[in-house]
């Protein structure tokens, strides 16, 4: 998913769903930060102590994608998160993103008995996140493994539009070429082989495996499924905390048809975020305020500069968004690979 959904997307389900706004941005950029959390360096402040952060993501053309520690300690806990299925199948199968796993939903269950700490939010956010990712990025793992491997002959799409069309291919192609002049041949990690299809709401496709297992997908289904799992997961944790909202639970029902239109929308993501906000700002999926009319993303928000500000100006970070959420990072990383994977016999 891209930050159409993992942000603008969450906004709102989570604000349909009873969430303040405040906290909804918070959850809001938290997700959509899984994303950007690139950097590494420790932040040393002013008093000589530092904050050394998670990072959460990669640059699909980075180096370090080809790195099976960063693997493990990157793709898998927060972008391929194990679906353990079958569960007495083989440890590749084992490893596959699933959407919707049990594995996924005891991971929600975990940010959920953590939504009235100091990391609440910010956790809440990196959960939805990765949530969101096993209804895109199921059928792949997030290791180098050869069962990502794709015939780039079986790729087909299926979309009305033609402008659609030329600029998903142009974009593959493009895709295609830089990985290929960079890392010599494509990197089986993740769903690389298909660039960002698994990644595009309003699309229909398909491909085959290196195997010869032909798969068809459905984004636009795949993406509702998540959007009503979602709009659940945040009217539990308006229930575990009620200081951040009021659940709604019935809504779903009345903005179900709203969120298909806009998951329906065969466009770039630039556009798509514009027809997540249009539907805010008219009022579609709740009734807005002056804050949910001026939403937008700022990824500086929780970047390393923003933390050090921080410090010089209050004296401590430990309230400041930005530092929570690598804390958070930190604790859901190790609950993935410490706590939850082992009980499947994936990690030891």
């Amino acid at each position: 998913m891209q930050k159409d959904m993992h942000f603008y997307g969450i906004y709102a389900l989570a604000r349909a769903a009873g969430v303040k706004p405040d906290a909804a941005h918070i959850i809001a950029t938290a997700s959509q930060f899984v994303d950007d959390a690139i950097d590494d360096e420790a932040i040393v402040l002013s008093n000589q102590n530092a904050v050394v952060p998670t990072m959460t993501s990669h640059k699909p053309l980075d180096w370090q994608n080809s790195l099976a520690g960063d693997q493990w300690k990157v793709w898998v806990p927060f972008h391929f998160l194990p679906g353990n299925e079958p569960a007495n199948g083989s440890f590749t199968e084992k490893m596959v993103c699933r959407k919707n796993s049990e594995p996924a939903r005891r991971m929600l269950k975990n940010a959920l008995s953590l939504a009235n700490q100091p990391v609440g939010l910010v956790m809440a956010g990196i959960a939805c996140h990765v949530y969101a990712d096993t209804f895109a990025h199921y059928g792949f793992i997030g290791l180098q493994r050869d069962w990502n491997r794709v015939r780039n002959d079986t790729v087909e799409i299926n979309v009305r539009s033609k402008k659609i069309i030329a600029y998903i291919e142009a974009k593959f192609e493009d895709f295609k070429a830089r990985l290929i002049g960079s890392a010599g041949e494509v990197m089986p990690v993740g769903h690389a082989a298909v660039a960002t299809y698994p990644d595009r709401p309003y699309l229909a496709w398909r491909y085959a495996y290196e195997n010869g297992q032909v798969v068809k997908r459905n984004n636009q289904a795949d993406y509702l499924e998540a959007c009503e799992e979602l709009f659940a997961f945040f009217c539990r944790f308006c229930q575990a905390n009620s200081r951040h909202g009021k659940a709604q639970p019935d809504k779903w029902n009345s903005i179900k048809a709203q969120v298909k239109k806009i998951l329906a929308r065969e466009a770039d993501k630039k556009t798509r975020i514009k027809a997540w906000k249009k539907a805010i700002n008219n009022g579609d999926l709740f009734s807005p305020t002056a804050k949910d009319k001026a939403i937008q993303y700022d990824e500086r928000l929780f970047k390393s500069a923003r933390i050090s500000y921080y410090f010089a100006d209050y004296g401590k970070v430990d309230d400041c968004q930005g530092y929570l959420f690598h804390q958070a990072a930190w604790k859901h990383r190790n609950f993935v690979l410490h706590e939850l994977l082992p009980d499947y016999g994936i990690v030891v």
